[in-house]
């Protein structure tokens, strides 16, 4: 039976929402270890359990979905600073909720043994703080939760994020983009060449998930985000390609590099197929259909070189291996304030000319300033979604559907057995004509993925 498994970012926000939270009357932990079960814990509805694998006792908890948490609220002396250690065996993230901050440790990859996890925060006003246990990415365990005061007033605090409730992004500047989102089913294009082989850089998933970045253009910005950014001049993907990019590309293997990042002559166990090719296909695919959200703002856009190119980025996109069913961009003049967002569905080779879908403003290389788009840092989200032969994409703000289009793909010619798809997320620069400085560059907050079939 087939079931839909969706990979996200870590859900340290989760803990805005915890309610009807165990108040403990001393500064330490109740249940520490979980051999009452649940007792003095609340739990989230994502999927956790009790283990019987355990550092020490006989029970631990056990993490094993996105949006997993266990958390406890505690009375503390106000104002004071505390260390909390856990055990960790796995990944997880440990963390505590105090005054409108989340303070937390996350490792960089799974451990593979008992580890001991720090944070260090400073207690509200009030003295009251929430500590939590958290899924990140894969399975983990947690263990022997223990707090105390910390007399050095001038240790550090651990790293910390601003939630989404108290006016912040839910990500954290302190970690790399690979620690705040799961990227270990993506690999990385961008316009640097650091051996001189007039071929862009690529960062693998492995690298990407253990923290790499580039601080020209795939870093985490001040609020947390994921920055992606790409200037007119720089190497290229191919000597085929006249437009540089900051681009994740989809990986369904993550990091099972036994798996080639794709098959020739068909779909293999890294890339999706529609459910609308051949029966027999599905099995040699790594998932069928697909769906991708993201939230971001665009932050920069070209300003020099022709009209025709000035001012343009793509956001998102799903590539088959010669065509692209669908380009989402961007544009915003020179002259104008806000951008408008129209798509292009590509149909596969000999199947039709490509169609070019406004959905806010216009794509007109003199558009006018559209009423409804969105300005440079404003941030909007995006939807793509494949069932079959058919092809959604939707945008929206604050849960808002501005904008949304169906395409029916029954002739565009992707339901054959040779073809598969990717998805893609970034900045594809799509201007070759500016000014080799000029630029564009995006912030993504949320970049989601599901397929159904697909098993990590």
């Amino acid at each position: 039976m087939n079931r839909t498994v969706k990979r996200q970012a870590p859900a340290l926000l989760a803990l805005a929402l915890v309610t009807g939270s165990a108040i403990a009357t001393a500064s330490n932990i109740k249940n520490a270890g979980f051999e009452e079960a649940w007792q003095d814990w609340s739990k989230s509805t994502g999927e956790l359990s009790i283990s019987n694998d355990a550092r020490t006792g006989a029970h631990s908890l056990k993490l094993s979905s996105q949006g997993a948490f266990a958390a406890q609220t505690l009375s503390l002396a106000p104002n004071t600073k505390y260390r909390l250690n856990a055990y960790l065996l796995g990944a997880g993230t440990l963390g505590v909720k105090s005054d409108g901050h989340m303070y937390f440790d996350q490792p960089k990859k799974r451990v593979k043994e008992w580890t001991q996890l720090e944070v260090i925060f400073q207690s509200s006003e009030v003295g009251s703080a929430t500590i939590f246990a958290s899924f990140a990415g894969t399975e983990g365990r947690f263990d022997d939760f223990n707090l105390t005061p910390i007399d050095d007033i001038s240790a550090s605090v651990s790293a910390k994020i601003l939630p989404s409730t108290a006016g912040g992004t839910g990500l954290s500047p302190d970690l790399p983009p690979g620690r705040n989102f799961d990227l270990l089913g993506w690999y990385l294009n961008t316009p640097g060449d650091e051996n001189n082989d007039g071929i862009c850089d690529r960062f693998d998933e492995v690298d990407l998930a253990k923290g790499a970045t580039d601080a020209r253009y795939f870093y985490t910005a001040a609020d947390g985000g994921m920055v992606f950014k790409a200037t007119v001049a720089g190497a290229k993907t191919s000597k085929n390609t006249k437009f540089t990019r900051t681009e994740l590309r989809e990986m369904l293997r993550r990091g099972d590099k036994s798996i080639k990042t794709k098959a020739d002559g068909g779909p293999n166990k890294n890339n999706w197929v529609f459910s609308s090719t051949p029966t027999r296909i599905h099995k040699l695919a790594g998932g069928i259909d697909g769906r991708m959200e993201a939230t971001l703002a665009v932050n920069a856009v070209t300003s020099t070189g022709d009209a025709g190119q000035v001012g343009r980025v793509i956001i998102g996109q799903i590539h088959a291996d010669k065509d692209e069913p669908v380009r989402i961009y961007y544009r915003k003049l020179p002259n104008n304030n806000r951008g408008s967002i129209y798509f292009a569905h590509e149909r596969s080779r000999g199947h039709g000319e490509e169609q070019f879908i406004e959905l806010i403003g216009s794509k007109s290389n003199s558009a006018p300033d559209p009423e409804n788009g969105f300005a440079l840092n404003e941030k909007f989200s995006y939807v793509i979604d494949v069932k079959g032969n058919t092809l959604l994409v939707e945008i929206s703000q604050n849960g808002k559907t501005l904008a949304s289009k169906t395409v029916d793909m029954t002739h565009s010619g992707y339901d054959v057995a040779s073809d598969y798809m990717y998805f893609k997320a970034g900045v594809y620069n799509q201007n070759s004509t500016g000014n080799p400085d000029d630029f564009v560059q995006a912030t993504f907050y949320r970049l989601n993925t599901s397929h159904t079939g697909y098993q990590p």
